[in-house]
């Protein structure tokens, strides 16, 4: 996914041509004309680097700076100042107030670039995989495409976790518009994602995020994602995802985020918060090189191999796909846990809105959940 830089000037021609230059390198621009911009954009769209000048009205870079650093939503953000001071005090200066780097108007591309790699570099090594504490448990839950159940695993893996457990369990729709928990457990109302997305970014606190969690009559609780398609929307911010799964790890107990399909924007915020992920997959030729791709982006994010579960469904007869163990050689990846197509049970449990380890807790597919549970709690 290409790194997202804002540019910070008051002067229109300086921002465009180096939106060009950068655009040309693959990297994806936004830009900003003053300070107050500058930091609300960088609140919202969370950029992998700041490019920022310094001589700007109202507020200027020294000061926009301080802000960002103030703000722990920006503080780890990398700010390089592109600016027309030359003077050492300026440079001293910059460094004083929080700025990783200096450079001075005009400058050649190539060291531009030099410089905004070098800085990205070093602020990769710097922010691996983020350590919570250890009361919360975060699992995020994801699958190579669309259509394989992620939803209905997250909430049967969380009643199983809870029975097994008997500690906290909450399990969160990050899915506007695509809510299918409140739709399966029939609940009058599915608002409590979208009351905290509506929510000032910047006050959200953990108070907040308890008050808008359903509790189900298994005890677990529920985060809900409308259903409503006009709440897909909001999709596109995906910085108050990131507030929201801050808030979550002050929670205690085991928390389990549906995050949908493939590696999203929302995704690629709130995966560094996860102590673990399950890659749902499906035994196909075509999923198994998908799935081999999935695992090495997952990876690349900062986690190890033994942190990511994959999890095979089995959702038509077996002998119409590839087995478990050719997936695993077609694949190169370890299978953790197999669940067998069990479309009865999953259609009676949909109808009588029961979770499906409560529809039958006698079944295999209960079986198959308890021994996952078993395996993410330890």
């Amino acid at each position: 996914m290409a790194q997202k830089i804002l540019i910070v000037d008051d002067d229109p021609e300086t921002v465009r041509m180096v939106k060009l230059m950068l655009d040309k390198q693959g990297y994806t621009v936004v830009t900003a004309s003053d300070g107050d911009q500058a930091i609300s954009l960088s609140q919202i769209e969370q950029p992998d680097l700041v490019l920022l000048d310094i001589m700007m009205p109202d507020i200027d870079g020294y000061e926009v700076t301080q802000k960002l650093r103030g703000d722990a939503s920006t503080s780890n953000i990398p700010i390089i100042m592109f600016t027309a001071k030359t003077q050492l005090e300026d440079k001293l200066l910059a460094f004083d107030v929080g700025a990783d780097d200096f450079i001075s108007k005009p400058s050649q591309p190539r060291e531009l670039f030099a410089h905004i790699k070098a800085v990205l570099a070093r602020a990769s090594r710097q922010l691996p995989h983020i350590s919570i504490g250890k009361s919360a448990n975060l699992i995020g839950i994801t699958a190579v495409k669309g259509g394989l159940g992620v939803t209905t695993l997250a909430l049967n893996l969380g009643v199983a976790i809870k029975q097994l457990s008997k500690a906290e369990v909450v399990v969160v729709e990050f899915r506007p518009g695509q809510g299918r928990i409140g739709l399966e457990l029939n609940y009058p109302t599915q608002s409590g994602l979208i009351e905290l997305l509506n929510r000032s970014y910047t006050n959200l606190t953990k108070s907040d995020v308890e008050s808008q969690l359903a509790t189900h009559d298994s005890g677990i609780h529920l985060l809900l994602s409308s259903h409503l398609p006009t709440e897909a929307t909001v999709q596109a911010a995906s910085h108050p995802f990131e507030l929201i799964t801050r808030q979550l790890t002050n929670l205690s107990g085991h928390i389990l985020i549906d995050l949908g399909p493939s590696l999203s924007p929302i995704t690629n915020k709130v995966i560094k918060y996860c102590n673990q992920i399950i890659l749902v997959v499906e035994p196909t030729p075509q999923c198994a090189v998908q799935s081999k791709a999935m695992m090495m982006e997952i990876i690349n994010t900062g986690f190890s191999s033994d942190q990511i579960h994959v999890v095979l469904v089995n959702r038509v007869s077996s002998s119409l796909q590839l087995s478990w163990t050719q997936f695993q050689e077609q694949s190169g990846l370890e299978i953790a846990c197999v669940f067998s197509a069990a479309p009865d049970l999953s259609y009676l449990a949909s109808i009588n809105h029961i979770p499906m380890v409560l529809h039958n807790p006698e079944s295999p597919t209960a079986d198959q959940f308890q021994q996952l549970a078993s395996l993410v709690i330890q």
